[in-house]
């Protein structure tokens, strides 16, 4: 069971450290030219990129009639704002036929909740293991007829290949969520920093990364990091540390720049993720007055 009062005393001391901590200095903030205003993109008549920051929950189901039970659920849940269908971890996750039947019921079934479509591939700790061939032509059958409001897109897959899924996935007015997950350590900032602001040129609509602390100071590296980008950045920030040791980025994402986070129902699709109810209770809580 999730311990809140413990999280509490985390948030309390975490506070205390983002104040104290030298490396969230606003020195940088001054070097460096501050967006004057943030990009939203309202999907099913949810703002995503002012806050508040909205919720993500995973379908994490093997089977067809466990992802339509699972979207039930999170289309009843009104602390769930958007449902990641992730589609890796179906079993029939390669026949994309039954990929995109199944995808049409799930959007239905969410009615004003937008979907984003996820194909975490093995290189990024998903459980497909598919060719940069085989994932842009995967992608592309998904876009012809699109069932997704939101898709995921690894900024590491072949360039090529992310640029034309990007501008396909656009023209079909499907926002793209460009992401990279590092399930073994946290890099650098500057290299965290980089990352997401290359997906930024990249065309991405959505910046995402998902590292791996080693310590504590990961954690606010991570963090800082996240700060540092919104500052540079117009876009919407989904940034998190994962593991019990990263639970706190996950809320403080919300005072550092962050507008998404991702929460659960049920069964987690990454470590550290926390029940949504409890996610969007400290979200409220935490974060600044819109």
């Amino acid at each position: 069971m999730f311990n809140t009062n413990k999280l509490v005393k985390q948030l309390c001391l975490s506070g205390a450290l983002l104040m104290s901590l030298p490396i969230l200095s606003t020195t940088y903030a001054a070097e460096n030219t501050v967006p004057a205003s943030k990009s939203t993109y309202v999907v099913k008549n949810l703002n995503i990129g002012d806050l508040p920051v909205k919720t993500l929950v995973p379908i994490t189901a093997k089977t067809r009639e466990q992802a339509l039970a699972q979207a039930k659920v999170i289309a009843e849940n009104k602390d769930a704002d958007i449902a990641e269908f992730r589609i890796d971890l179906l079993e029939f996750a390669s026949d994309t036929k039954k990929v995109i039947a199944l995808g049409q019921e799930l959007n239905q079934i969410l009615k004003d909740k937008p979907l984003l479509a996820t194909i975490r591939t093995s290189n990024e700790g998903g459980k497909l293991k598919v060719t940069d061939q085989e994932y842009e032509k995967i992608y592309s059958e998904y876009l012809k007829k699109p069932f997704m409001q939101l898709l995921d897109i690894e900024m590491f897959r072949d360039q090529a290949a992310v640029a034309k899924l990007t501008k396909l996935a656009h023209q079909k007015k499907v926002l793209v969520v460009m992401s990279n997950h590092d399930f073994d350590k946290t890099p650098s900032e500057q290299e965290i920093v980089s990352r997401l602001l290359k997906q930024d040129q990249m065309g991405a609509d959505i910046l995402k990364i998902a590292v791996m602390p080693k310590s504590k100071q990961d954690v606010f590296t991570l963090m800082n990091a996240t700060l540092k980008v919104s500052e540079q950045s117009t876009k919407p920030l989904l940034t998190m540390s994962m593991g019990r040791l990263g639970t706190i980025s996950r809320i403080a994402t919300a005072n550092m720049g962050g507008s998404l986070s991702f929460g659960m129902i049920g069964e987690a699709s990454a470590p550290g993720q926390i029940d949504v109810t409890a996610l969007k209770q400290f979200l409220k809580t935490v974060q600044p007055t819109p």
